[in-house]
């Protein structure tokens, strides 16, 4: 295999069915089947454009008996394709076509749409994140602000139950705020934006709706949040 650079990755989500597998996979893992069924293609066709995005290192599988699993690569990816969709316009089209998952949503492996907005706010509001003093809020144009705990971080995140420091997951970022492409202001990235998220599915605040990266707050969930960080969601 050449070795990976711009250009091979560029070419790589060039194609539309290939960019159309990414955005299908920033929800979560899925089988050859599901991505036939959604994508609406052949499986020789689909199997091929997964090989070229498997070989320009954007996706990864496993074996689940005589199936592939497959997945984004890692959260670096999921953010490059979450940039990508910041730059397509909102049309009044594409406002009804999103709607299913601008309310609550997840990407990649943390909290997005209005929910994860909301959650990133009342965080910010409250001290338990702010910006480093390298990227602050005046820098309009910057995709990805980079986050550090606030003063009541340690407090706000052990009342959550989220122990910190989180552990070490190789590069990672340890936070920052992710552009949300549907609402257009940040929500919570990085292992802390993972660990959140994987706290509200493991306390069943959030649940998943099946074959799309739509979640449900639950009624747990609502008075959690209103509880712990002061939020009301309706």
């Amino acid at each position: 295999m050449e070795e990976l650079n711009i250009f091979t990755i560029t070419a790589a989500i060039a194609d539309p069915v290939r960019l159309s597998v990414m955005m299908y996979l920033i929800r979560g893992s899925a089988s050859v089947t599901e991505m036939i069924n959604h994508l609406e293609v052949s499986q020789s066709n689909l199997s091929n454009h997964l090989a070229v995005l498997k070989n320009a290192g954007l996706i990864k599988s496993t074996s689940a008996g005589r199936q592939k699993i497959y997945e984004l690569s890692n959260p670096d990816v999921a953010q490059l394709i979450e940039l990508l969709l910041n730059l397509q316009p909102l049309s009044p089209k594409k406002e009804i076509e999103i709607k299913p998952i601008q309310q609550a949503r997840t990407c990649y492996d943390h909290l997005a749409g209005k929910l994860g907005v909301a959650v990133f706010n009342a965080l910010m509001q409250q001290g338990a994140i702010n910006f480093t003093s390298d990227t602050t809020p005046k820098v309009k144009n910057l995709l990805a602000k980079t986050i550090q705990l606030g003063p009541n971080g340690d407090t706000i995140f052990g009342r959550l139950g989220i122990d910190l420091p989180l552990p070490k997951n190789g590069n990672r970022k340890f936070a920052f705020g992710c552009m949300d492409w549907t609402e257009k202001t940040p929500h919570l990235a990085g292992a802390l934006g993972a660990a959140v998220c994987q706290l509200f599915l493991d306390k069943k605040w959030v649940a998943r709706k099946t074959g799309t990266r739509a979640i449900v707050i639950t009624a747990s969930g609502k008075q959690a949040l209103k509880e712990l960080v002061g939020l009301e969601f309706n």
